[in-house]
C-alpha cells in the first residue's frame, strides 16, 4: 500500500513538473522515494523460525531484531524526507523551513516506554505491535508529503513573484535606457545649437574685422590723398615762382626776341591761366586756414576770459558769505541701547541754518521748567546728514585753494562729538563714509585734470603735524624722533605759514593720500577717557600746498589748504583723567581757552589792538587763518547725548562768537 501511494505521488509530481517550468529546477534536488526504504521480510522471517534449534528464543530474538530494524528504517525514512524537504525549501523561505523542521521533529515516532513489554514468546503480539508502528510511520510519511506539497506550492508562488520582480527590473532598465537616449538626443541638439551659434559669432567677428580693415584702408587712402594735395600745392607755388622769373626774363629780351615772343606769349597765356587757377585755389585754402585759426584763437581767448570771470565771481561769492563761516553738525547716535538718552533738537530755516535745543530743568520749588536755546549759523547739519552733504558745502572753499587763496577748515567740539570722523572718516572708510580730507584731495585731482585743457599744471605737496602738550610732532616722520626735533612756526608777509623740519609728500595720486592718512593715524596720540574710549589727545593739522602755472598766460598761483582736527574739549570732573591723561586734558583745555581769547579779542578789537596769538602753539599756527589773509570755515560738532548737554551749549555759544567775528579780506596769491 505504501509503495502504491508513493508511486502515485511521484507520477503526480512528475506531471506538475512537466507543466510548470519552475518545477524543473526542483527536479534536480534529491527526493526521497518510498521504494528506496528498506522492506521488512515478515514471511521469510516467520518461515525461517523452524530452522533454528531453540525456536522460542530464536524467534523472539529475530522479532526483536526485526522491530529494531523497522523502527530504525522508519526513523531514517522520516529524517531523509525532512532533510530532502528542508533542502528544497530553504532557498525560498527560512521561516517555513524552521516551521517544517519543528513539525517534523514534533512528529517523530516515539516508542512509549511506559507500556508493558510483550513477552518474548508472544510472536503474534509483537507482529501486531510492529504492524501498528508501520501504520503510524506511513501516516507520518503522508503528512510529511502533504507538507512537502504545500511547501512546493509556496515555492512556486515565490518563483512567480521573483519573475514578476525581474520583469519590473527589466522594464525599469528599459525605461532608464530610453530616458538616457532621450537626454543624449537633447544634449546633441543643444550642442548642435551651440556649435551653430558659435560659428555665427565667429563669422560675425570676421566680418567686423574685415569692415574695420576696410575703414583703416579708406583712412590711409584719405591721408595719402591729403598729402598728395599738399605736395601739389607746394609744386604749384614753386612753379609760380619760376614762371614769374621767366616772365621778367622774357620782358627784358622782348625787343630782341620779337619773333620768338609769339610762341612764348601763347605759352605764357596758358601758364598764366594755370597760375591764376593755382593762385585762386591757394588763396581759397589760405583764407580757410586763416579763418579757422582766428576761430580757434577766439575760442581759447573766450575760455580764458570765462575762467577768469568764474574765479572772480567765485571769490565775490565767498566774500559775501563771510571770511569766517561756521557750520554746525550734530553727530548721529551710534547705538540706541548704549546711548538711550538723546537731546531734543529741532532744525529749521530756509537754508537749514537754525537749530533749537530744548532742556527740562527743575526749580527750587520742584516745578519743571522748559528752556529753549536757539542758534543760527551759516549751515546746520542734522544727524541724518551724510558725509557727502557736508562736503558739498565746503567744496567751494576747496576750489578757492586751487584759485590761489589760503583756506583753513577746522573742526571744533567736545570729545566724542565726531570731529575726527568728519575730517578723516572711520579707519576702514568707504565711498560714503570717507571724511573731508580724502574728499577734498579727490576733488582737487578731478579739477586739476579738467584745468589741463586751459594750460594749467599743478603740483601738490602734503604735510601732517600734531600739537601734543604744546609740542609740534611730524606725523609723517619717524615717531622715535618725537621731542628730539624742534619745529618752529614762521609767518610770511604774503600770508603763508610754514613749519620747519617737516616731512613733505608729493601727492600725485589719491592712493598716496590714503597711505599718508593711515600712517598719521598710527602716529597720532590717542587715549581712553570717561567721555570717549578713543579720544584724540592732540590737535592734528593737514596742510596741502597747491602750486599752479599756466603756460599760455604766464600766470602762477600758490594756494594752501589747511584741514585741522582739534582735540576734544572736556571738563576734568567728567573726563576722569589722571596722570598723563590729566596733563593732556589740561594742555588741550588751555589751548582751546587761548583760542577763545583770540576770538574774543578779534570781536572787540580796535585798530592796532593786541591779539594774543602767541599764548599757545595752536593760536600761533592759526594766526593768518583767524585774522589775516585766509578764507576760514569752522565745523562745530555737537554730541547728541543728553549727558553732554552742557558741553554742547558751550560749544554752540563759542561757535556763535566765531560766526560774529569780522576779519580782513582774503587776497589771492599770484606770482
Amino acid at each position: 500500500m505504501n509503495n502504491s501511494v508513493t508511486n502515485n505521488k511521484s507520477t503526480h509530481a512528475k506531471r506538475r513538473a512537466d507543466s510548470n517550468p519552475s518545477t524543473k529546477r526542483q527536479q534536480q534536488r534529491p527526493r526521497l522515494d518510498m521504494n528506496q526504504a528498506p522492506r521488512i521480510p515478515v514471511r521469510s522471517t516467520l518461515a525461517s523460525r523452524s530452522n533454528h534449534n531453540s525456536p522460542t528464543t530464536s524467534t523472539t530474538q529475530r522479532l526483536s531484531n526485526i522491530s529494531a530494524s523497522s523502527i530504525a528504517s522508519s526513523s531514517r525514512l522520516s529524517n531523509a524526507s525532512v532533510n530532502s524537504n528542508s533542502s528544497r525549501i530553504s532557498a525560498a523561505s527560512s521561516p517555513s523551513t524552521k516551521s517544517m523542521s519543528a513539525t517534523t521533529k514534533a512528529r517523530k515516532p516515539t516508542i512509549d516506554k511506559t507500556k508493558k513489554p510483550i513477552p518474548t514468546w508472544d510472536t503474534k503480539g509483537r507482529l501486531n505491535q510492529l504492524q501498528a508502528q508501520l501504520t503510524e510511520t506511513s501516516e507520518e510519511v503522508n503528512e510529511i508529503e502533504k507538507l512537502q506539497q504545500d511547501l512546493e506550492s509556496s515555492l512556486q508562488s515565490k518563483d512567480s513573484m521573483l519573475r514578476e520582480a525581474m520583469q519590473k527590473v527589466t522594464d525599469l532598465e528599459r525605461t532608464i535606457q530610453e530616458t538616457e537616449d532621450r537626454h543624449q538626443d537633447e544634449l546633441d541638439k543643444i550642442r548642435e545649437k551651440f556649435v551653430s551659434k558659435n560659428r555665427e559669432l565667429i563669422y560675425s567677428n570676421e566680418r567686423r574685422k574685415k569692415q574695420f580693415a576696410g575703414f583703416e584702408s579708406e583712412l590711409s587712402n584719405a591721408e595719402f590723398e591729403y598729402r598728395q594735395a599738399e605736395r601739389a600745392i607746394e609744386d604749384e607755388e614753386r612753379e609760380n615762382t619760376t614762371l614769374k622769373t621767366q616772365k621778367r626774363q622774357v620782358e627784358g629780351s622782348l625787343a630782341e626776341l620779337d619773333a620768338a615772343t609769339r610762341n612764348k606769349r601763347l605759352k605764357k597765356k596758358s601758364l598764366m591761366s594755370a597760375l591764376t587757377a593755382a593762385e585762386e585755389k591757394s588763396e581759397t585754402l589760405s583764407n580757410q586756414i586763416e579763418s579757422k585759426s582766428r576761430y580757434i584763437h577766439e575760442l581759447q581767448k573766450s575760455l580764458l576770459e570765462n575762467e577768469k570771470l568764474r574765479r572772480k565771481d567765485h571769490d565775490k561769492l565767498q566774500e559775501l558769505k563771510g571770511n569766517i563761516r561756521v557750520f554746525c553738525r550734530v553727530r548721529p547716535a551710534v547705538n540706541s541701547k548704549t546711548e538711550p538718552n538723546l537731546i531734543n533738537a529741532r532744525f529749521f530755516g530756509d537754508d537749514n541754518e537754525s537749530m533749537e535745543l530744548t532742556e527740562q530743568t527743575s526749580s527750587t520749588l520742584g516745578k519743571t521748567i522748559t528752556k529753549t536755546h536757539t542758534f543760527t549759523f551759516d549751515r546746520v547739519f542734522s544727524p541724518e546728514a551724510s558725509q557727502k552733504d557736508c562736503f558739498e558745502e565746503i567744496s567751494q572753499l576747496v576750489q578757492s585753494a586751487l584759485d590761489g587763496f589760503n583756506v583753513c577748515i577746522f573742526a571744533y567740539g567736545q570729545t566724542g562729538s565726531g570731529k575726527t570722523f568728519t575730517m578723516q572718516g572711520p579707519t576702514f572708510a568707504t565711498e560714503e563714509t570717507s571724511g573731508m580730507i580724502p574728499r577734498a584731495v579727490q576733488q582737487i585731482y578731478e579739477v586739476v585734470q579738467q584745468l589741463k585743457q586751459f594750460g594749467w599744471e599743478y603740483k601738490m605737496e602734503g604735510q601732517f603735524l600734531e600739537i601734543y602738550n604744546e609740542t609740534i610732532n611730524d606725523l609723517l616722520g619717524n615717531s622715535s624722533n618725537y621731542g628730539k626735533i624742534k619745529h618752529e612756526i614762521h609767518h610770511e608777509k604774503n600770508g603763508k605759514t610754514s613749519v620747519t623740519e617737516m616731512t613733505s609728500v608729493v601727492l600725485d595720486s589719491p592712493s598716496k593720500v590714503k597711505l599718508m592718512l593711515r600712517k598719521a593715524n598710527q602716529n597720532r596720540a590717542t587715549g581712553a577717557t570717561n567721555m570717549n574710549e578713543r579720544s584724540s589727545r592732540s590737535h592734528s593739522v593737514f596742510t596741502l600746498q597747491l602750486t599752479g602755472h599756466n603756460a599760455a598766460t604766464g600766470e602762477t598761483t600758490a594756494g594752501i589748504l589747511n584741514l585741522i582736527d582739534l582735540a576734544g574739549s572736556e571738563r576734568l570732573s567728567m573726563s576722569g583723567s589722571t596722570g598723563d591723561r590729566l596733563r593732556e586734558t589740561q594742555a588741550i583745555n588751555k589751548s582751546l581757552s587761548c583760542l577763545g581769547d583770540v576770538i574774543h579779542a578779534l570781536i572787540n578789537n580796535k585798530e592796532g589792538g593786541h591779539i594774543p596769538y602767541r599764548n599757545s602753539k595752536l593760536t600761533w599756527l592759526l594766526r593768518h587763518s583767524l585774522g589775516g589773509n585766509c578764507k576760514t570755515l569752522m565745523f562745530v560738532n555737537v554730541s547728541p547725548l543728553m549727558e553732554h548737554f552742557g558741553e554742547s551749549l558751550c560749544s554752540l555759544r563759542f561757535a556763535t562768537k566765531v560766526n560774529s567775528c569780522q576779519v580782513g579780506t582774503a587776497k589771492k596769491v599770484v606770482k
